[in-house]
């Protein structure tokens, strides 16, 4: 096939959640077809990774820097008319025209949407039937800011709830109009179902998966850490506000009762961009900022920490800890996208107290190796890519739902004709 893939973000270096799933999307569909990518670029540094990408699609590629100026004045405009802000953040009159382009230039059978910021560009289109496009939703976005909503103070908790509102309108209407949408895990799948019942028919889920080949347990990593610690590691992206409202709970009101208990106990909050409040000195706790490779933190960490007290989707850090084979304690919303089971392959708390119990377990008790091996056992049989993303393969291959503007055969009779006349 020709396959348009519209990504919100630059797949590569697939160094984090958004990335990682991204890239490996893109591969897979690579390798079977011709694709034409389009991606915007928020770091000026990926623009290194162009000629890569080239490779790997095949096909034509546009990559769109991303000025914050410019994207900040968009969704000034966005708030004043009402719409999402988020979309309004990525959108650009060059990628609209190269869409159409494109479309014109080549048979286009099928068009990949990574993210809902994305479906604007495809949503309201003539020259292409939305039945033949996939929206890979991943999670329910709009629910995330609903969230931010309950803990942020005014005027954030209002701007907040309107983002929640505006783009849930958005993400209904686009889920109605595609042919498919993607989730990254039944509960998020059954989140939106509940939310938008009407789309259900169209709604399916598609899980992550571990490049197993890279996560290797028993590999030679160098160790960095002292072998006088217990090292606890959280590793992410750590800007990120679930990454860092979770780093400071732990850091705050876990971390104390497990040293009170593991005295040798130190947290590792491993990742770039770390935020201005994680870098207040604490006893016990190590920010790293960025490092080249968080490998060899994982693999000799004592204990992987997941502790999210608001999170969405698929938590990558859970994956690679469980693939390292590692000890890994996570909250109910880090963990509840994934197929776990909690006292089996991992452990799971929210209570301050009962986290940091299963931190000094995970860390000492007679379970650790056992519940580790599951772990790894778990993204072996349940996280792996090829076999995750044959569910894409099947949609991409089945006939495609009509939309519900146009039937798909009165849209495929124009289609015939125009580009017979071309």
């Amino acid at each position: 096939m020709n396959i348009l893939f519209l990504c919100h973000r630059i797949p590569y270096p697939p160094d984090k959640g958004e990335k990682i799933r991204a890239f490996h999307m893109l591969a897979h569909l690579a390798a079977r077809h011709t694709v034409h990518l389009a991606a915007f670029v928020d770091d000026p540094a990926d623009m290194a990774h162009a000629e890569t990408l080239q490779r790997i699609a095949g096909g034509e590629c546009l990559f769109v820097p991303l000025g914050k100026p410019a994207a900040l004045a968009r969704m000034a405009l966005a708030f004043a008319a009402g719409r999402p802000l988020t979309t309004s953040y990525f959108a650009a009159v060059r990628l609209d025209r190269w869409i159409g382009g494109v479309l014109k230039r080549h048979a286009i059978d099928r068009v990949v949407l990574f993210s809902s910021a994305m479906a604007p560009f495809m949503m309201d289109r003539r020259d292409f039937d939305p039945a033949r496009v996939v929206l890979d939703m991943v999670d329910v976005d709009s629910d995330k800011w609903s969230q931010y909503a309950h803990s942020a103070p005014w005027p954030k908790s209002r701007i907040y709830r309107r983002e929640a509102r505006t783009l849930f309108a958005l993400e209904r209407k686009a889920a109605g109009i595609f042919g498919a949408t993607l989730f990254v895990s039944p509960y998020e799948t059954a989140t939106f179902a509940g939310l938008a019942p009407e789309t259900r028919g169209r709604l399916h889920s598609v899980a992550n998966g571990i490049d197993l080949s890279r996560h290797v347990p028993d590999a030679p990593y160098p160790n960095p850490f002292s072998l006088a610690e217990t090292p606890v590691v959280l590793v992410g992206v750590m800007d990120y506000r679930p990454n860092v409202e979770g780093a400071l709970w732990f850091a705050d009101d876990v971390l104390p009762r497990v040293r009170a208990r593991l005295p040798n106990a130190r947290f590792h909050i491993v990742g770039a961009k770390p935020a201005p409040e994680l870098l207040t000195p604490r006893r016990g706790v190590v920010v790293t900022g960025r490092v080249d490779d968080v490998r060899p933190y994982v693999a000799h960490a004592a204990v992987v920490v997941a502790p999210l007290r608001l999170a969405r989707g698929v938590q990558n850090k859970v994956l690679e800890g469980l693939a390292m084979k590692k000890p890994v304690v996570a909250t109910v919303p880090a963990s509840r996208g994934l197929d776990v089971t909690p006292g089996v392959d991992l452990w799971v708390e929210d209570d301050p107290q009962r986290f940091a119990d299963a931190v000094v377990a995970a860390a000492t008790g007679p379970d650790r190796e056992r519940i580790a091996a599951n772990g790894r056992r778990r993204v072996e049989r349940d996280y792996d890519w090829t076999r995750n993303l044959a569910a894409l393969d099947r949609l991409l291959e089945s006939e495609p739902r009509g939309d519900a503007r146009m039937p798909a055969g009165a849209w495929n009779a124009a289609h015939v004709v125009k580009e017979g006349a071309e």
